[in-house]
């Protein structure tokens, strides 16, 4: 029982379900281009060829109609011309003399016949009703006779009928004569014979077959270069659209759409472009917003409140300010000072980042920036030892090539603080707030440059691997009591 679904399984995978499924899997595998041009010209193809059937047997049909009636029209001519001449020739067949003379005039019918040049046309004879060949455009087949099958199929055939044999198609008319005592009675006199070749009346309609098959293979021709224009047009624009795509997603926002069409993908095209120009205004944009604000509209995104209210939380606080700035540039253009003020934010901040920090914002020649998470205390500390090194290393290249340099002072704490947006109902900020916000700035202020100092608080929430110089208290504004700190020893420190 468990075997029989396993067993018909089986039996279905017949050759043609492989064969279709190698070719569905063929025809999926192949360009979207090429699936349009093989779908609408095969459509093309079949169409083309129906109408082409259609119409080969309309014209076959109608020629062969028009060739019967002249055919048939000019053996009853004929038959009506030498008809006169058969009756008395039959009916004097004892008098040889007066039957020589009625079969004289037959054959001189018959050879205005073939001078008459009519297309096609091999031979005429007329054959009395005994079988005996009376007149022909050939001398040779006079007084000779047709077989008893031909002279009894003459006799039984009240109408015109035709017969092929060979390459000679032939247009038969049996004569009869209706007896003077009894009209209703007919006579069989004879009857008379067309014969005609049949590559010679029938080669209109091999021209007209060929005429129309050349027709449709140059309409074919033709529909399949407009439809590989069209195709061929119509996926430029999405190529174009699947190469802008990867060049994205490869991180290049400097693509533009070229529109080829007015069509739906024409349109698609100029969205692509407008949405690659909203990217690059949000790109800006979010270089100039904190990348703090910028995760949390990320991670609120499908809430309806996209402001939340500000909430508490655990955070280590770094300020870092430039010493002695105003005096080191008053010989310097402001786009000089940009440049060179820039050089250390980028430094700085950069540190901060590879050390799970954030830049929360940037005033003047001063950061402030963010730690948060596990071990946000050490992270911070040596966020801060890292920018006092790198910026002494930077300092010493730039004295040896006579640069201006820069140092700053560094300012930590930890604590808790409110994060949340603060600001205007049309400009805000996700930042935070708090005490320890204030005195990490004042601590900024008081470092001296290459210095690093922080509350004393802070020393039992790191790992001890830093060598810490406990400081004289100092005394911050806002603050009644003195603050304890100390100073880390970045010489000295191991940062792993």
């Amino acid at each position: 029982m468990v075997s029989q679904p396993q067993e018909r399984l089986q039996h279905d995978k017949s050759p043609s379900w492989l064969w279709r499924r190698r070719l569905s899997h063929w025809y999926g595998a192949l360009p979207i281009r090429m699936k349009l041009i093989l779908t609408t010209g095969i459509m093309v193809v079949i169409l083309m060829s129906i109408l082409s059937l259609l119409l080969l047997q309309q014209a076959n049909k109608l020629l062969r109609d028009r060739l019967s009636e002249t055919c048939y029209l000019s053996l009853r001519h004929t038959s009506q011309t030498i008809k006169g001449d058969l009756l008395p020739y039959y009916l004097s067949v004892d008098d040889v003399n007066s039957g020589s003379l009625y079969a004289g005039h037959i054959r001189e019918a018959i050879h205005d016949i073939l001078n008459e040049e009519i297309e096609g046309l091999l031979y005429a004879c007329v054959v009395d009703r005994n079988g005996l060949i009376i007149a022909h455009t050939d001398r040779e087949m006079i007084n000779r006779r047709v077989s008893r099958a031909d002279s009894l199929l003459l006799a039984d055939t009240e109408n015109t009928f035709t017969r092929e044999t060979g390459n000679i198609i032939e247009y038969i008319h049996p004569l009869f004569a209706k007896r003077e005592s009894n009209q209703a009675e007919k006579v069989f006199l004879g009857g008379t014979v067309l014969g005609f070749s049949k590559k010679v009346i029938f080669s209109p309609i091999h021209r007209a077959t060929r005429a129309i098959i050349t027709t449709a293979l140059l309409i074919i021709l033709l529909s399949v270069v407009l439809i590989y224009y069209i195709v061929r047009r119509m996926t430029g624009q999405i190529d174009a659209l699947s190469e802008g795509v990867r060049r994205v997603s490869r991180g290049n926002l400097n693509v533009q759409i070229q529109v080829i069409t007015k069509d739906e993908l024409g349109q698609l095209a100029r969205e692509f472009n407008s949405m690659i120009v909203h990217l690059r205004e949000k790109l800006q944009m979010q270089k100039f917003v904190s990348k703090l604000t910028v995760q949390m509209i990320e991670k609120r995104s499908t809430a309806r409140d996209l402001l939340p209210i500000g909430e508490r939380r655990g955070v280590t606080l770094l300020f870092s300010d430039v010493r002695n700035f105003s005096s080191l540039t008053e010989q310097m253009t402001p786009e000089e000072i940009v440049e060179l003020i820039n050089i250390y934010l980028d430094l700085q901040s950069r540190v901060i980042e590879e050390n799970n920090g954030v830049v929360d914002k940037y005033m003047g020649d001063q950061i402030m920036a963010i730690f948060q998470g596990e071990n946000m205390a050490d992270h911070g500390v040596h966020a801060a030892v890292q920018i006092q090194r790198s910026i002494r290393e930077i300092n010493k290249r730039r004295r040896r090539n006579g640069e201006v340099v820069l140092t700053v002072g560094i300012g930590l704490h930890i604590g808790s603080v409110v994060m949340g947006n603060m600001g205007s109902k049309n400009r805000m900020d996700y930042t935070v707030i708090g005490d320890i916000v204030n005195l990490a700035s004042r601590l900024c202020a008081v470092a001296k440059p290459g210095q690093i100092i922080a509350p004393i608080e802070m020393v039992d929430e790191l790992d001890g691997e830093y060598p810490t110089i406990r400081l004289n208290p100092i005394r911050v504004k806002g603050r009644r009591q003195l603050v304890e700190i100390f100073e880390v020893d970045y010489d000295r420190a191991i940062i792993m």
